[in-house]
Order: C-alpha cells, then sequence, then structure tokens
C-alpha cells in the first residue's frame, strides 16, 4: 500500500512538473510572439523623410535669399539679421540631422515636422520683421532726404537773402557817395587887358583853372572828403608833378597817379570848390581829360582841347 501511494504521487508530481513546463513554454512562445510583434510593428513605423528633407532645403534656401536681399542696408539691420540668422541656422542643423538620420519612426517623424512647421514660422515671422524694419529705415533715409532737401532750400534762402543784403550794402554804399553836381574846366592865358581869359591854344596857356559844385546827398555822411583831380595828357599819362603835391591814391584794387588832392568839407550844402593848375613843362597839343575820385569812385570828368 505504501508503493501504491508513492506511485500516485510521483504521477502527480511528474505532472505538475509537466504542466509548469508547459506554462513555461507558454510563456516563452507568448514573449517570442510579443518580440516579434513589436519588431515588425518598429520596422513597419520606419518612415521615409526626402520629402521633409526637401522642404527643410528649400525652407533654408528662402531664408538665405530673403535676408541676402535685405543685408546691406544699415549697419544695425545687418546685427539683427546676422543674430537671428544664426539662431535660425542651429535649428535648420538640428532638424537635418535629425531627418537625415535614416532610422526614423512616425512618432520621431511627427516631431520632426512640428520642428519643421515652427521653424517656417520662424521664418516667416523673422522676414516680416525685417520687412518692417527695411520700411521703416527707408522711412528713415526718405524723411533725411527730405530734410536735407529742406536744409538746402533754407541754405539757398539764406545765401539769397545774403546776396540781396549784399546788393543792398552796395546799393547804400553807392547811395551814400558824394558826387559832382557841377564840374568846370577851363584853360587860361593872362590877358594884356583885364582878367585871365580862355584859351585852346597851348602856346598861349598859362593855368588850367578848375571849379566844382557838391551835390547833396542826404545818404552820405557829412565830415571831410578827399578829392583827387587827375588831368590825362593827350599821351594818356597824368600830368604830374611832386613839387606841386602830385602823389598816388588807391583805386579798384591798384595805385592810380593823381595830379591835385584837395580836402572838402561836406555838410550836404552844395559845396563850392575851385583851384588852379599852373602849365607844366612837357605838355602837348590835343585832348586833355579831367577826373575827379573820392573814396574809390569815380565822381566826375571832363576835357578841353589844345592846339
Amino acid at each position: 500500500m505504501s508503493i501504491g501511494i508513492k506511485d500516485k504521487r510521483s504521477k502527480r508530481l511528474l505532472f505538475i512538473m509537466i504542466f509548469a513546463l508547459l506554462l513555461l513554454n507558454v510563456g516563452l512562445i507568448y514573449q517570442l510572439v510579443t518580440k516579434n510583434s513589436e519588431l515588425k510593428s518598429t520596422q513597419t513605423e520606419l518612415v521615409d523623410t526626402e520629402a521633409e528633407r526637401q522642404e527643410l532645403e528649400e525652407l533654408s534656401e528662402e531664408l538665405r535669399v530673403n535676408l541676402e536681399a535685405k543685408t546691406g542696408q544699415n549697419a544695425q539691420l545687418d546685427s539683427i539679421i546676422q543674430v537671428r540668422d544664426a539662431e535660425l541656422q542651429k535649428k535648420v542643423s538640428k532638424i537635418r540631422s535629425i531627418l537625415s538620420s535614416g532610422n526614423l519612426t512616425k512618432s520621431q517623424l511627427a516631431k520632426a515636422k512640428k520642428d519643421l512647421s515652427g521653424l517656417r514660422d520662424q521664418v516667416a515671422a523673422l522676414t516680416l520683421e525685417i520687412e518692417e524694419l527695411s520700411k521703416e529705415n527707408q522711412y528713415l533715409k526718405d524723411e533725411n532726404y527730405v530734410m536735407q532737401k529742406q536744409v538746402e532750400v533754407e541754405r539757398g534762402k539764406v545765401a539769397d537773402m545774403a546776396v540781396v543784403n549784399t546788393e543792398l550794402t552796395k546799393q547804400v554804399a553807392v547811395g551814400s557817395r558824394i558826387f559832382l553836381k557841377e564840374l568846370d574846366v577851363k584853360p587860361l592865358r593872362d590877358a594884356v587887358f583885364g582878367d585871365f581869359k580862355t584859351t585852346d591854344r597851348l602856346s598861349k596857356l598859362d593855368k588850367i583853372d578848375i571849379t566844382f559844385i557838391l551835390a547833396n546827398n542826404d545818404l552820405a555822411s557829412k565830415g571831410e572828403k578827399m578829392l583827387y583831380f587827375q588831368v590825362v595828357t593827350p599821351s594818356k599819362s597824368t600830368l604830374h608833378n611832386n613839387k606841386s603835391g602830385s602823389g598816388t591814391f588807391n583805386f579798384d584794387g591798384g595805385e592810380r597817379l593823381y595830379t591835385v588832392k584837395k580836402v572838402v568839407n561836406f555838410q550836404n550844402g552844395n559845396e563850392k570848390g575851385s583851384f588852379s593848375i599852373p602849365k607844366t613843362e612837357g605838355m602837348t597839343s590835343g585832348r586833355y581829360v579831367v577826373n575827379v575820385f573820392s573814396d574809390n569812385h569815380k565822381m566826375g570828368t571832363s576835357s578841353f582841347t589844345l592846339r
């Protein structure tokens, strides 16, 4: 009886062992099938990324072209473009590396597409920002151009006013000059009976009598005025005698000879003056011209002829 009990126990133990082995095999088979299914699922999940890589390169080229078109307008805008471009190029490189790995799953591709979409939005935003900055820069250029033109116009007005003021100053200077109302020049000879008489003969000439009257001018300043009398001979030389007070005066940027100079006290009262120039050795026949100068301008002229 003990032997029979032992046999039953042995059979039961054997059955348990067989059942355990069966469960183990089932577990191994299940794991093998699951792993195989996961492997197949993974292999099935790997996808082609060529389209995304092409899209990335097109986006990168679009970015390059847009930025190059806006570069070179001014240093500040170029600095902004350089910084933002460097940031985007890092993201381009990262996405390019992911798409070029060759073992991309659908989930990885979805993330790459999301990154690519975000990159496209950033490129569009940067392009818009630079466009606005370019417009602002162009506006500033246009505004600066307008201001420059306005400055040029104002400078022109100032220059015109300066010219007008200069002309007015010249006109005032001209208007304030003194002029001759009358200038009478007579070649005279000593008469046998009575006073001197006029003559046109050089051989009988004794002196040249000059009489003048100043014209009134309310713009002219009162006071002493220096008058220079110049007697020009037929040979175009100036009658000149240092012993009689001849000399030189400044006129029109140079020096000229004068025959006689006279000081007149101008009081705006038609001042009158007269003097005589004696016959000078070397005088010849012909036409003589008497010029009168004051304050660097010619006041009047007269002439006479000797034969």
